[in-house]
């Protein structure tokens, strides 16, 4: 008997449980996914914070906590384009001098006080303050920004400047916590490491190894975040001196998310972790080049010897590669992702033609090649002298760590070749600094040492015209004067490489200017979800 009655009990907890599963196959058939609030996201980042400031910041470390714990008037959407975040609108004058911008209503700080126009007025002002050293301040000069009401800031301009809505993605710090601190002692006080902001998620916690540097920050869902509170109640970011600690963490479940993955990685991790994994390519607005200074190497002056270099170049096996098909070609200065790439007049991959342009020199062409110890970076160097030496190039390769690179190389202007990558930032891109005559010497960008008048001219005009499609014939027209020229030999824009959870909802990155953006609609992304039947949307 007693028998009987523990079968009878057994089948009926099967059929329960077939029951349940029933249930729940036929719930999610008939309903839709939706974001629940709860979770705990764990993600593994290089460096170790020192600024989580937005008018201080530096390293990716402080600017990837800085996203997620700062918003600026405008916020970058999954796209890349600016969106209003603390602003309610904004408004641009016609002659693209005065930007009008009207505050939500109900804005507050992490701590429950009120976000004013006082706290973005204070912001602008520091992030202008030459004794304060902003890396951010080069795009404040000559932006006078004054509070018309308590809703109200006009900025205005000197000079039209279209990328200017960029600017207003500078994350706002608070006056009430900030005022009292001496411009002095800015980057010394505890509140860089312990901040409030106004961002999606504030911190909860800190930990600190035995000489006092922070390897690991939990955050936690801002209520008052004004873009509405995140789903994912839980982030914390644990910090790691090198990449390949991050690879092992991800395989063994220590963190579940990392960004800026070299492709040599993802390989492993997809055949390591499976279907519990999804590896992200998101485009960046970065390209790769080979910048060939004519004043160091007389040879570069000739446009067959620049040519020449550029058809010996196989640009995909070189993306297939190096970046394992994470990226794509480029043929000019800009990335595909800003508009339709205008490869007019640019080259194509033909070893036998750069042989007879190259045979036309009086002496074998030789040279160094100069670029920073990262793996990418070395190896292409290695594959571009390979492919070189094919053509009758004979080329040394010098490398510097990426800590002497601005003081060694780049501000000297000590290279012959120089294989580096250069942020081509935003949407509404200004490649002024990278190929304007004026930026030749340094603090410049223009590494190419490049001159061209009608360069120069449309470089000018691009900043002030605000009609979109008027800017991309502007750029086109830009693109295709500087693949004539060949200052360079440009290679590839690669992507940037996200590992995530396979259960993270919500998240839809497509373009992104830096690496810490990813983060930018963070708010939306979700781990808990639950189902709403489809009546009922």
């Amino acid at each position: 008997m007693r028998s009987e009655i523990f079968l009878f009990i057994a089948l009926l907890i099967i059929a329960l449980i077939s029951f349940l599963g029933i249930i729940s196959e036929t719930n999610k058939q008939f309903s839709f996914e939706t974001p629940a609030y709860g979770g705990f996201l764990k993600e593994g980042v290089i460096g170790a914070p020192r600024f989580i400031n937005p008018i201080l910041a530096q390293t990716d470390a402080d600017r990837d906590l800085v996203s997620l714990m700062y918003t600026g008037l405008l916020r970058y959407d999954e796209t890349g384009v600016p969106q209003p975040a603390l602003a309610e609108k904004y408004e641009i004058s016609k002659d693209g001098l005065e930007y009008k911008i009207t505050l939500k209503n109900k804005l507050y700080w992490s701590d429950g006080e009120k976000l004013t126009a006082d706290d973005i007025i204070f912001t602008i002002g520091l992030a202008k303050n030459p004794q304060l050293l902003s890396p951010r301040r080069a795009s404040w000069e000559g932006v006078e920004v004054e509070k018309q009401d308590d809703n109200t800031i006009l900025f205005t301009l000197k000079k039209a400047y279209a990328p200017f809505l960029e600017n207003l993605t500078l994350g706002i710090i608070p006056r009430h916590i900030w005022e009292q601190v001496p411009i002095s002692q800015f980057p010394l006080v505890e509140l860089n490491i312990n901040p409030v902001g106004d961002g999606p998620y504030k911190l909860k916690s800190v930990s600190r190894d035995s000489i006092g540097s922070v390897n690991s920050a939990i955050l936690e869902a801002n209520e008052y975040f004004v873009l509405g509170r995140p789903n994912i109640k839980n982030i914390e970011v644990k910090f790691y001196r090198n990449e390949e600690n991050i690879a092992t963490d991800l395989k063994n479940g220590t963190i579940d998310s990392a960004g800026g993955l070299s492709p040599k990685y993802t390989a492993d991790l997809i055949k390591t972790l499976g279907q519990t994994i999804n590896i992200k390519s998101i485009n960046l607005q970065r390209i790769i080049a080979v910048f060939l200074n004519q004043s160091s190497k007389q040879d570069f002056g000739s446009i067959n010897v620049r040519r020449a270099l550029d058809m010996a170049v196989d640009k995909k096996t070189l993306v297939d590669n190096i970046l394992d098909g994470y990226g794509e070609t480029i043929a000019g200065p800009l990335p595909k992702s800003i508009f339709a790439n205008n490869t007019s007049g640019a080259p194509s991959f033909d070893i036998n033609t750069a042989k007879k342009l190259l045979s036309k020199q009086k002496s074998p062409l030789s040279f160094t090649l100069t670029t920073a110890e990262t793996p990418e970076l070395v190896a292409a160097a290695q594959m571009l002298k390979d492919m070189w030496s094919k053509a009758g190039v004979n080329v040394d390769i010098k490398t510097f760590n990426l800590s002497d690179l601005e003081q060694l190389v780049i501000g000297p202007r000590r290279y012959e070749a120089f294989l580096y990558g250069e942020e081509v930032v935003g949407q509404t891109p200004d490649p002024f600094a990278f190929w304007h005559s004026s930026q030749r010497a340094h603090p410049g960008y223009n590494i190419a040492l490049y001159a061209n008048t009608k360069v120069d001219n449309l470089l000018e005009n691009v900043r002030s015209v605000q009609n979109s499609e008027e800017r991309i014939k502007i750029y086109a027209d830009i693109q295709t004067e500087i693949i004539k020229d060949m200052p360079a030999v440009f290679l590839f824009s690669p992507s940037y490489i996200y590992a995530v959870p396979s259960n993270l909802g919500g998240i839809d990155i497509k373009n992104i200017n830096t690496g810490s953006e990813r983060f930018s609609a963070v708010y939306k992304w979700y781990l808990e979800k639950h189902y709403v039947w489809n009546i009922f949307k």
